[in-house]
């Protein structure tokens, strides 16, 4: 009898300890975390899987490195987007504007800083090209990493963030139409002020050698044939958008300068096409001299043969490459609206209701057998 006891008891307690762990809030979104301090590590009680697929590792003991990281798995990640694309439908036509003159504004300054870089090494270019073109390539997110901070409206970045929208029932064909028209004409807008007004009229590139690189780098974009633009374009946006789910994942502003910087630098120095880079790159070319100078002739030839094809190629990269697969291996993503949190809730307080129910028929099986035993005992004594 003291051996079932006992056993009861630690049964009963262990189902306690079981009910504590159980009885832990639910995490809101996927985000794994790892935290470590300095000195002496402690180690924190392994994470739940939540119902929408987080989980939160048991972090490491260590003695002299301190590592902090925090980030949301691809279902918080594609979520995440979702959201951002239900509140750009909700922004309207002079907040998207705006912020989109600003972004073909942020875009521009991350290529005339890589102009101003790259292109002030002839030499190496000439002895060292990757050397040349990984200087070009490592400045230019710049501008991506403000739009991404400052919230600006990136059409590039839209392509994933809308598409995402559009199949998980979010948004609505028109909302998304809407958005990429509207930020794709402010980003051109916002980089021709910017190439004509703070670099053409401010005199940034009139010096060798910077005059020559970017009036060839307009040239070698304008002659290049639409098919290769097209594909170009298809393999920029693919970097540019994975490096969105990068930075969206990312829970600190650190986070998402590294999630962002590795690929934008990776597609820029593989020479691939960006069409908003190209919407400042092309025209501050034509301004200093290429292809005869800025003449409608030119302009129409560059939007025709380069920008529109880039475009196109932009949008398969991000919107298919990007967010169709992920949608086709992530299925439709649950968002709190869809009552998905509730519902984690209910069988949560369900789990908890039946733990106590059988914490509460061992506490009542345990104070009979110890009742039994003290009777027992005084009945050995008497």
């Amino acid at each position: 009898r003291r051996s079932n006891i006992e056993s009861m008891e630690l049964r009963e307690r262990r189902r306690e300890e079981g009910k504590e762990i159980t009885s832990m809030a639910l995490p809101e979104e996927p985000v794994c975390g790892s935290t470590a301090v300095e000195g002496k590590g402690n180690d924190h009680a392994d994470g739940q899987l939540s119902p929408l697929g987080s989980e939160t590792p048991r972090a490491k003991n260590t003695s002299f490195f301190v590592s902090v990281g925090t980030f949301k798995k691809p279902v918080g990640i594609f979520r995440a987007l979702g959201e951002a694309a239900m509140s750009k439908a909700k922004l309207g036509f002079m907040k998207t504007a705006i912020a989109g003159f600003m972004a073909g504004m942020y875009i521009s300054a991350g290529g005339l800083f890589s102009v101003s870089v790259g292109g002030g090494m002839p030499e190496i270019a000439k002895t060292d090209p990757g050397v040349q073109r990984l200087a070009f390539a490592a400045v230019f997110p710049v501008g991506l990493l403000l739009c991404a901070v400052s919230g600006a409206e990136l059409w590039t970045g839209n392509t994933v963030k809308m598409m995402t929208g559009i199949l998980n029932h979010r948004v609505t064909v028109y909302d998304v139409v809407f958005n990429w028209t509207v930020a794709w004409t402010f980003n051109f807008l916002g980089s021709l002020f910017f190439a004509y007004f703070l670099v053409y009229l401010a005199g940034i590139l009139d010096q060798q050698p910077y005059l020559s690189f970017i009036t060839n780098v307009a040239e070698s974009k304008i002659d290049m044939l639409p098919g290769k633009a097209i594909l170009r374009g298809v393999g920029a946006n693919w970097l540019v958008c994975l490096a969105t789910t990068l930075g969206t994942s990312a829970q600190s502003v650190t986070g998402k300068m590294l999630g962002i910087w590795f690929p934008i630098t990776a597609f820029v120095a593989v020479g691939y096409e960006h069409s908003v880079a190209n919407m400042f790159l092309v025209p501050v070319g034509l301004m200093y001299g290429a292809k005869g100078g800025f003449t409608a002739k030119n302009f129409f030839e560059f939007v025709g043969f380069n920008l529109l094809p880039v475009t196109f190629g932009n949008l398969i990269g991000g919107a298919l490459f990007v967010s169709g697969l992920y949608h086709l291996y992530l299925g439709k993503i649950p968002f709190p609206s869809d009552g998905v949190g509730e519902v984690a809730k209910k069988k949560h307080g369900e789990i908890e209701a039946r733990q106590k129910s059988k914490a509460g028929r061992v506490t009542v099986a345990v104070e009979k057998l110890h009742h039994n035993r003290m009777s027992v005992s005084a009945r050995s004594s008497i």
